[in-house]
């Protein structure tokens, strides 16, 4: 029951904003002098996304989930120092989940662990959602854990043994991905290279938008052997599932998809009535054109936040998140999944206020 209606959402957005009004009230920050571009971007999306729900109030768990994790950028933005202190109460968290899913997995499987195709989820839903909380705790422990043996082992054996014996394929990806992201680190902050490293992540970033361009290009009839060769063909992607989200897609575009110039320019709403497991696509439905603008920008004015923070470990944390959360999203709507939209959005607030704390 609690996970069909998603109470805990609700009991999040409940909780959040009074959290915020106290944080607001017990600093009482100069508005006009903390007011910053990714703040202006989150209001604006906040009110698309709210005509958006008028439209059909059937999604309003899906609004709700949504707004929950705008929220989750102001709870970054007036809580970076609170935060800061919490780095202990990540790793010990992440511990815990990868070590009772591991378990869980030992129990089920026993000495047909290593033969594990599917794990349907183990404590979660999906292998999915499994896979994308193992990779944030991969990150957390590695970030913030204390050196040890278990670290050691957590983040060499266990995390990716939960990861690659799974049916998450694309998360298998993106787990890739992360680790290059946390080498990159270890180039800008031991080695003292960040050229070397930001030149690596725009490497990384680039490598990521020609990525989910293709996988898009067939909705658009473009045909590329080489691309139906990887997403029907090949070990990497798994071609029934891609089969089955193409078959989705399609049916939604097929059956309701803006068609006048209001609908691309603001969208149709938030109710799909079919399944759409895209983050990309149901922006253009909801948001339209607008929305995908407002959304590059807010990308762009993070990122340039980001970049002129000397708070390099935050830094690091959010682009192995986005890059977690944002690449998830190709065929997962991870903004309307909390786990997968809560934290890149809080650390998005974070890294805009250690922006306005560290360089004058």
């Amino acid at each position: 029951m609690f996970y069909q209606w998603q109470w805990c959402d609700v009991v999040m957005v409940i909780a959040v904003i009074p959290m915020l009004m106290y944080q607001f009230l017990l600093v009482r920050p100069d508005v006009k002098k903390m007011l910053k571009a990714p703040d202006v971007l989150i209001f604006l999306l906040i009110a698309l996304l709210t005509v958006s729900f008028l439209r059909d109030t059937v999604s309003y768990r899906e609004y709700i989930k949504v707004l929950s994790a705008f929220l989750l950028f102001f709870m970054g933005r007036l809580y970076y120092d609170r935060i800061q202190e919490c780095n202990d109460a990540l790793a010990i968290s992440s511990y815990l989940i990868v070590y009772l899913n591991f378990f869980y997995r030992i129990v089920r499987f026993g000495a047909g662990l290593f033969r594990v195709s599917n794990a349907d989820g183990d404590f979660y839903y999906y292998d999915t959602d499994m896979a994308y909380a193992m990779i944030l705790a991969f990150v957390f422990i590695a970030m913030f854990a204390k050196k040890s043996v278990l670290k050691i082992i957590t983040l060499v054996l266990v995390c990716p043994y939960m990861i690659l014996f799974s049916d998450a394929d694309i998360q298998k990806i993106i787990f890739v991905m992360v680790i290059a992201v946390l080498m990159l680190y270890f180039v800008d902050v031991a080695l003292r290279k960040r050229t070397v490293a930001m030149a690596g992540m725009g490497i990384l970033i680039a490598i990521s938008i020609v990525g989910v361009v293709m996988i898009y290009l067939p909705l658009v009839d473009v045909q590329i052997p080489l691309l139906d060769r990887l997403i029907y063909s090949s070990r990497i992607l798994n071609p029934a599932n891609m089969k089955s989200r193409y078959f989705e897609w399609q049916n939604v575009i097929a059956a309701n998809w803006p068609s006048d110039i209001p609908g691309y320019l603001l969208g149709i709403g938030m109710n799909t009535s079919l399944p759409l497991k895209s983050l990309y696509l149901k922006i253009i439905y909801s948001l339209g054109i607008v929305g995908i603008v407002l959304s590059g920008l807010l990308a762009i004015s993070v990122c340039k936040a980001a970049l002129n923070t000397r708070d390099r470990r935050s830094f690091y944390i959010l682009a192995a998140i986005a890059f977690l959360t944002f690449l998830s999203g190709v065929t997962i709507n991870s903004m309307e999944t909390t786990q997968m939209s809560w934290f890149v959005m809080l650390f998005a607030g974070m890294v805009v206020s250690a922006k306005e704390e560290t360089v004058s």
